[in-house]
């Protein structure tokens, strides 16, 4: 593999292993920062998966330690961040398995996936779980190759994932601002 092709891919692992570190770290930190959170979280599970109280509250513990099992294996600059990027992807996984089940349920849960929101789940929350998912399989990929052997590199792939993590944690508050910039838009896209 030629030297420009190899750096690339140790930007690209960097730059995943940081958006899904700063993506999983808010959710960890919005389901836990506070008893009603995970409280409000708890709930969440339980109409999304149609659980008993008892059931969704185990479920929800699983989920936010599985969480910060992801944040902290992807952390590490070795090569167990593939370990973390394996658990991450299967997360995303049953997590979009399950919006989608909800959605075509046809329950409209508030989506908690990073704390506070009440905006339902939806298409949106499909879109995102699936690049999510993209990201870790490329991110393990590209871990092979190491990271990015030079500072300025390394400083370029971490701020690109640290922007990238802060948009999509904050995706249901852009595309609310976007479908209130261009209400027509909006309104040709509903009927």
């Amino acid at each position: 593999m030629d030297l420009a092709m190899e750096f690339a891919m140790e930007f690209a692992a960097m730059c995943c292993r940081t958006l899904l570190v700063v993506v999983f770290a808010v959710a960890v930190v919005g389901k836990l920062r506070s008893a009603e959170a995970f409280e409000a979280f708890v709930r969440s599970v339980q109409g999304l998966a149609s659980l008993s109280s008892r059931r969704s509250r185990a479920v929800a513990r699983l989920v936010a330690g599985a969480e910060v099992a992801g944040v902290v294996l992807l952390v590490p600059p070795t090569r167990v961040a593939i370990i973390g990027f394996a658990l991450v992807g299967c997360m995303l996984g049953a997590f979009t398995l399950a919006v989608a089940a909800s959605l075509r349920r046809g329950m409209r849960v508030p989506c908690r996936c990073f704390g506070a929101s009440t905006r339902s789940t939806g298409p949106l929350q499909l879109v995102r779980n699936g690049f999510l998912m993209a990201v870790a399989a490329g991110g393990a990929a590209g871990t092979f190759h190491g990271l990015p052997q030079t500072p300025g590199g390394l400083a370029v792939a971490c701020g690109t994932g640290l922007v990238l993590g802060v948009v999509v944690t904050n995706l249901d508050d852009i595309s609310e601002l976007l479908r209130d910039a261009f209400p027509v838009a909006a309104r040709k896209g509903q009927r």
